[in-house]
């Protein structure tokens, strides 16, 4: 009983931690700056400008780089292509995910860096992962191929709605990448067998 208590005090803070990270990485994309999570991935943001009939729409559009050595260790492959992104991105500052988490610095770091390794763990048993950073998307990593999708409504958040609407009438192909924060994880798979982090 103890035993499950503490799991579940484990998993209650790693959720608190990476909602945390979610909000800071969210912070930073906002003002078009990317981040990087070390070990996991790196979150940027790049501009697509995009014909209409009305004239030319930016489209600010989030992207995800998984990290080398997740995708060295498990030969994963992108199931699409990313678009690049052509800027130097900070790390993660972790001293901002312990003050919105309210946990110890040390706590913050180690919580990041023990769920990258339940990841790898999950993927090195053949597991399927769906990845949740809450208000941004959702990482799936099926087998050998990993797709980053972005929730719709932060898309948005990102161009205005004005400039989203206009963009994605002319580009439906942007609806590919993109996810409703409604959907749940497990519709991403015919399989039952699929492991929801960070809960």
């Amino acid at each position: 009983m103890a035993g499950a208590n503490r799991e579940q005090t484990a998993g209650t803070e790693r959720v608190a931690v990476w909602n945390a990270v979610a909000a800071c990485v969210q912070e930073q994309l906002l003002v078009q700056k990317g981040v990087w999570i070390p070990r996991f991935g790196c979150f940027d943001i790049i501009s697509e400008s995009i014909k209409t009939e009305e004239g030319t729409v930016t489209l600010c559009w989030p992207v995800f780089h998984l990290a080398k050595n997740l995708i060295a260790k498990h030969h994963l492959k992108p199931k699409k292509e990313s678009l690049p992104a052509h800027k130097d991105v900070e790390p993660l500052k972790y001293s901002e995910v312990a003050t919105v988490a309210s946990v110890t610095l040390q706590r913050g770091r180690t919580c990041v860096q023990s769920t990258v390794s339940l990841l790898s763990s999950c993927l090195q048993n053949g597991k399927k992962v769906a990845f949740v950073v809450k208000g941004i998307g959702l990482l799936f990593i099926d087998g050998l191929t990993f797709e980053m999708k972005f929730y719709d409504d932060f898309v948005e958040k990102l161009s205005g709605k004005e400039a989203f609407r206009k963009a994605v009438s002319k580009a439906p192909w942007l609806l590919d990448m993109l996810i409703s924060r409604l959907t749940p994880p497990a519709s991403l798979t015919p399989s039952c067998w699929l492991i929801v982090l960070p809960k």
